[in-house]
């Protein structure tokens, strides 16, 4: 089972944005889209020719930062590379819409596990 990560860094401009620029994305990846709540988005999409279902978090975090989850079925094995083509997509189309915004972490390039910064609180991490 494929389990990606990313986080973004935001500016309060980007911050205001990310919710309409979510909702263009979903639109154009032709995803399901639902909010959860006012800080969290589910979004669902068929990947490639195979139509593997793609599932993805968001959690907006109120400290400028966002936290993007991708889970699917698709073994990490080969290096899931469905999953791994639609985090890609998501995280460049972010960053189209949110000029401002910067890539932190990211599960496919950075490894699994998050690098603490030393002045970096642990309750801003998702």
């Amino acid at each position: 089972m494929a389990r990606l990560e990313a986080d973004l860094a935001l500016t309060d401009a980007a911050s205001a944005d990310l919710p309409q620029a979510l909702e263009q994305i979903a639109a154009e990846i032709k995803a399901e889209l639902c909010w959860l709540d006012l800080r969290n988005v589910s979004l669902a999409l068929l990947a490639g020719a195979r139509r593997l279902r793609v599932e993805i978090l968001v959690e907006i975090n109120p400290a400028g930062s966002c936290c993007i989850l991708l889970k699917s079925a698709e073994g990490m094995g080969n290096g899931a590379p469905l999953t791994t083509a639609v985090l890609h997509q998501l995280v460049e189309q972010l960053l189209q819409f949110l000029p401002a915004a910067t890539l932190s972490y990211r599960s496919d390039q950075d490894g699994p596990i998050r690098k603490q910064k030393q002045n970096h609180r642990s309750d801003q991490q998702c």
